[in-house]
């Protein structure tokens, strides 16, 4: 893959990343954020929605960060009709922050895929919670509404949607389930910024949403993730977990609001919010070529249709790829491994699936993420033993072995 890089390259300069990149530096404010804030305006500026604090002056609102940090993050708002966004310096870091911010702790169960990056599940462990894996549906890949229901216990107090390659997870559907059974729904969006569920974005359905900027995605600034929300609490809470917020907390708080304020330094630099701003303008213009790229393919392989099964696009989708995945069905005609092979000897940039899935690494089938087995020892659950481990979800587990992914579907390529 490092080889296939050289003559299929990921990251695209857009636009005036490269002049807005010097201002910056010419500036000497790298990154403007000040881990403190006056405590008698504490409550104006954590509730500063995104739009108006893109406005205040540079270096007014230290807390909040930097003019480049405050204006991407008041375009982010914009764009997807939110009231707050909260950039971080990645996505992972993000799906900290908002599981924290629905204060999510130890004892609870958080439902997310296997079939996705491991961040996805190791954010739950984070918070001392325990991520509790679901099948995905055979043809869309998403998440399946029918497994959530199925892994439901009195436990559950989340679910974090992944919408998986550019395209969507049953919403209609997972937004009843959420309702019936009082969960938060976190959704992640990494792959899919920009891409609308009935004419809505992807991220604005849910409680919080999670967007990545690092480099293999849609828009980038090198890392970098971005979080949305139109909860002001949640967005508060937010800002105090990205930016030491435990030293900023006055006593008098209720604690209802403020509970379980873990500060990090999940900031991101001015520098790379500059190049951000930039790339996140061009995200119709990305995405419209990377649909472009994707038909020519699919086009192309028709003929192998019985072979080659593209991901079905979940209903009421305006699909825009991030990796473009098949199932290969013609292991009788070629082994996958062997077809892997003789692609990219030709240099062209076919990959396999998922190494192993997320249930089946060691530190969920051997429940070994910290020391003395926590936060699996807090609450002996023997269930949960069923839900990691090789053949626990025999579906995502098939789908994985079919996996043919096609990986370089972004500009300048095409």
């Amino acid at each position: 893959e490092d080889l296939l890089m050289k003559f299929y390259p990921t990251v695209n300069i857009l636009g005036n990343e490269k002049k807005e990149l010097l201002k910056c530096l010419q500036s000497k404010n790298w990154s403007s954020f000040k881990g403190a804030l006056n405590e008698k305006d504490y409550k104006k500026i954590l509730n500063l929605n995104s739009i108006v604090a893109g406005k205040l002056k540079d270096l007014e609102v230290r807390f909040l960060g930097g003019k480049y940090v405050r204006k991407l993050e008041s375009q982010v708002a914009k764009k997807f009709n939110v009231k707050f966004c909260v950039s971080s310096n990645s996505a992972t870091s993000c799906l900290h922050m908002a599981l924290a911010s629905i204060n999510v702790g130890p004892g609870d169960e958080v439902l997310v895929p296997s079939m996705s990056f491991n961040s996805t599940a190791t954010s739950v462990l984070y918070v001392g919670a325990i991520p509790k894996f679901v099948e995905v549906k055979k043809d869309t890949f998403c998440i399946d509404p029918d497994d959530i229901i199925k892994k439901i216990t009195k436990n559950t107090k989340a679910i974090i949607v992944v919408h998986l390659g550019g395209n969507s997870a049953d919403m209609q559907k997972i937004l009843k389930i959420a309702k019936k059974f009082n969960l938060r729904i976190i959704e992640d969006a990494a792959q899919s910024p920009g891409v609308k569920y009935k004419n809505k974005y992807l991220g604005t359905f849910g409680d919080i949403g999670v967007y990545s900027l690092t480099e293999t995605k849609n828009i980038t600034c090198g890392e970098g993730g971005l979080l949305v929300t139109n909860n002001k609490n949640f967005a508060k809470r937010s800002r105090l977990l990205r930016n030491h917020g435990e030293g900023v907390i006055p006593n008098n708080l209720k604690k209802t609001e403020y509970e379980n304020i873990v500060g990090m330094n999940y900031r991101l630099t001015e520098l790379q919010a500059s190049i951000a701003i930039h790339q996140f303008s061009n995200l119709d213009k990305v995405n419209k070529k990377r649909k472009q790229n994707a038909d020519i393919l699919i086009k192309g392989l028709k003929k192998y249709k019985h072979l080659l099964i593209p991901q079905k696009i979940e209903k009421h989708t305006e699909y825009f790829p991030y990796i473009l995945k098949f199932l290969w069905q013609g292991n009788h005609i070629i082994k996958k491994e062997i077809l892997l092979k003789k692609l990219n000897q030709l240099r062209i940039p076919f990959t396999g699936g998922y190494g192993r899935m997320m249930h089946e690494n060691p530190i969920f089938s051997k429940q070994i993420a910290y020391k003395n087995g926590w936060p699996y020892s807090f609450k002996k659950n023997k269930s949960l033993k069923k839900n990691y481990g090789t053949g626990s979800l025999p579906i995502s587990e098939n789908l994985n072995e079919k996996f043919i992914w096609f990986k370089f579907i972004h500009p300048p390529n095409g």
